[in-house]
């Protein structure tokens, strides 16, 4: 791909895509936003759901256990992903009795704390070890389960931790408060039920033969605790504050997982074997709804709005089912296995998401989500020269296209074959790689299809335009191939290149390219010299873009982390919180990077380094000069300004970037322009990037 889009495909081939974007008043030479370089945020989707509650917003929240974030829904299906720093394989959530939402982290053995706010809030504790389920207790502060040492820990709201440990807890999972003013708890692996009192006298009852992996408990409206078994007997229990149990069984239960109390007086309950959501009332008479949306649910919760709410691990969602079991379904922000990210023609960020849907995101992070007849699979996207984003389908062989309004467009045609990566070419066309059958194809914004093949052409990936004007392109087979407008083939070896993904111009005028098979970058100049960095950091890298600041960066796939790499092969390494398989990458309209990675969207910081050409740089007034500026963000507007020491400030002109950042536009000095050196000013509105140029008035 090109200075524009970027995305990694893992298996047989690999992709990946990139993109490049950019201000408005004339600000002092060369400034950004005051974010420090490397600062990086992360934008996620909903991801491995897992534990849900209601908080004193009357929005649900919820836990993403597959990205570490934690996510709020409106009633009304709204969704915000919120990350911090600790947060790590969230599980259970509950609210607390400071306002706040309290929940487990799995993966690094703490309890956080995020406020309606989204502020987050980190204790790690002594004795806290991969802990799952978390409750509010009669006492005001927050018990949970510790699975990992088998232990019943408690969290106050200024943070301090205690652990409890005692015959009869055996894998806990789930907990409660009960009527008794107790703690009520499941032991998983040894098919019991155990009370804690708030001093930390621990009790235990066994819940029969037969009854296996009791799973969620929660308090019922008769007084007692009803929990699920999720064994082979697949069955409701019931516990009574004295321990005695019952259980129920009944059609479409099938591996109950979460259970919870509804507005009705009864328990209302996941089935994670079934993809259902069942209910049982207190006389144990059970119910079963199923429904479009409903895909192994796991967590559930009552809601302020009167229904269930409930999550879809598995396919990314949080569903409702109302008391009547009408079911709806939320997938959330839009951000579904995004894959290649380029910036649009709007200002926006797009990116394709492996949920056969197209993403758009404003770099302040709002998130729409774009579906339509003829999207399946989508890999690679560019801008074209129409002014919509153009496409690639792996999932049905056609060519996509989208306008900034939202309206699809499908292209099937003969020579479309397994379409990875494309690209804008300098013949205004589109072409793309067809990685099944090794060929390159090209097609012009009318739907004409042409393909071309040739030695040299095998399992193509990235694709973007050279310095030269010819198109170059990742073989995966081990070379990088370059493709004249007129289809004229050539191919480029060398001992270095090793399962290449992605390529993009450079702001050297050369191509730079990721070598996913062994760590490294690699550069081949027009001229076809090939050159190979290694570095800290470096690890399978995918996408690749060219920066506002001059640099190349990329997404490493294989350790979590965005790489930097100058020119001259100097190598950085950045990590954050919340990234995790970062594929796409792209400049930004705002100047920064943005990258994809597992069900989220990332952004890193860069400082800008602008240029500003005038030719002629000096004559009288009325001079038509062109001016030619690089390193603003990509399809942003640029106002250019002359500033004059007598006569102020004039607004001459407002040009616009392509994707590379840069752009060339021609100006009239105004004709009472003052004698000496005055300034002309280019100012990007949307990234806030500036240069200024001196003209001499003769």
């Amino acid at each position: 791909m090109a200075p524009g889009r970027r995305r990694i495909r893992l298996g047989t081939n690999l992709v990946i895509a990139t993109a490049l974007a950019t201000l408005g008043h004339a600000l002092p030479d060369m400034t950004t936003a005051a974010s420090a370089v490397g600062q990086i945020k992360v934008y996620p989707g909903i991801s491995t759901p897992q534990g849900i509650a209601p908080g004193p917003d009357g929005a649900l929240w919820f836990t993403n256990y597959g990205n570490d974030s934690i996510g709020r829904i409106s009633t009304s299906g709204r969704v915000t992903g919120y990350t911090g720093t600790h947060i790590a394989r969230p599980s259970g959530i509950t609210p607390g009795p400071d306002g706040a939402l309290w929940f487990t982290n799995f993966g690094n053995n703490s309890i956080g704390r995020i406020t309606t706010a989204g502020v987050v809030s980190n204790y790690p504790g002594t004795g806290v070890s991969q802990p799952q389920g978390i409750s509010v207790g009669p006492d005001g502060a927050m018990w949970f389960t510790n699975s990992g040492n088998k232990s019943i820990g408690r969290i106050a709201t200024d943070g301090a931790v205690s652990n409890y440990t005692g015959t009869g807890i055996s894998m806990p999972n789930g907990i409660a408060a009960g009527p008794d003013g107790a703690m009520w708890f499941t032991n998983y692996d040894n098919a019991s039920i155990g009370r804690i009192s708030t001093a930390g006298a621990v009790s235990n009852y066994p819940i029969g033969t037969g009854i296996t992996f009791p799973l969620g408990i929660t308090a019922g409206a008769d007084g007692a605790l009803w929990f699920t078994n999720a064994g082979r007997s697949s069955s409701i229990g019931r516990i009574s504050i004295a321990g005695s149990v019952s259980t129920y069984t009944g059609a479409g239960l099938a591996g109950p997982y979460g259970i919870t109390a509804g507005p009705d007086g009864a328990l209302w309950f996941t089935n994670y074997g079934s993809a259902s959501i069942g209910r049982i009332t207190t006389a144990g008479a059970v119910s079963n709804y199923t429904g479009p949306g409903i895909d192994y649910p796991e967590g559930i919760t009552a809601g302020p709005d009167g229904a269930l709410w409930f999550n879809n691990s598995f396919n990314d969602s949080i569903g409702r089912i109302s008391t009547a079991g009408a079911v709806s379904n939320y997938t959330g922000t839009g951000i579904d296995d995004p894959g290649v990210i380029t910036a649009g023609p709007d200002g926006a960020l797009w990116f394709t998401n492996g949920s056969s849907s197209i993403g758009r995101i404003t770099t302040s992070g709002m998130v729409t989500r774009y579906t339509g007849t003829g999207i399946a699979g989508p890999g690679g996207m560019s801008v074209g020269r129409d002014g919509a984003l153009w496409f690639t389908n792996r999932g049905n062989d056609s060519i996509g296209r989208i306008t900034m309004a939202g309206a699809v467009s499908n292209y099937v045609r003969t020579g479309i074959y397994g379409p990875t990566d494309i690209f804008a070419g300098p013949d205004g066309a589109l072409w793309f790689t067809n990685y099944s059958s090794n060929s390159i194809g090209r097609i012009s914004t009318s739907g004409s299809i042409t393909s071309y093949t040739g030695t040299g052409i095998k399992f193509p990936s990235g694709i973007a335009v050279g310095s030269d004007g010819a198109m170059w392109f990742t073989n995966y087979s081990n070379s990088i191939g370059r493709i004249s407008t007129s289809g004229v083939v050539t191919n480029y070896t060398g001992s270095s290149i090793s399962d290449p993904a992605d390529i993009v111009a450079g702001p050297d005028g050369a191509l730079w390219f990721t070598n996913f098979g062994n760590n490294s970058i690699g550069r081949i100049s027009t001229a076809d010299t090939v050159s190979n960095y290694t570095g800290n950091g470096i690890s399978h890298p995918g996408g690749i873009a060219a920066g506002a600041d001059g640099v190349l960066w990329f997404a490493n796939y294989g350790n979590d982390s965005i790489g930097r790499i100058s020119t001259t092969g100097a190598v950085s390494n950045y990590t954050g919180n919340g990234i995790s398989h970062p594929g796409g990458i792209a400049a930004g309209p705002d100047g920064a990077i943005w990258f994809t990675c597992y069900r989220a969207i990332g952004r890193v910081t860069v400082k800008p380094i602008p240029h500003l050409g005038l030719s002629p740089a000096s004559g009288p007034p009325s001079t038509v000069v062109r001016v030619s500026g690089s390193g603003f963000g990509s399809f942003e507007k640029v106002r250019i300004s002359y500033v004059d020491s007598a006569n102020g400030t004039t607004v001459l002109a407002t040009a616009k970037t392509g994707t590379a950042g840069r752009f060339s536009i021609s100006v009239t000095i105004p004709r009472n322009a003052t004698s000496g050196s005055q300034k002309l000013i280019a100012a990007g509105l949307i990234s806030r990037i500036s240069k200024v140029a001196v003209f001499t008035v003769t």
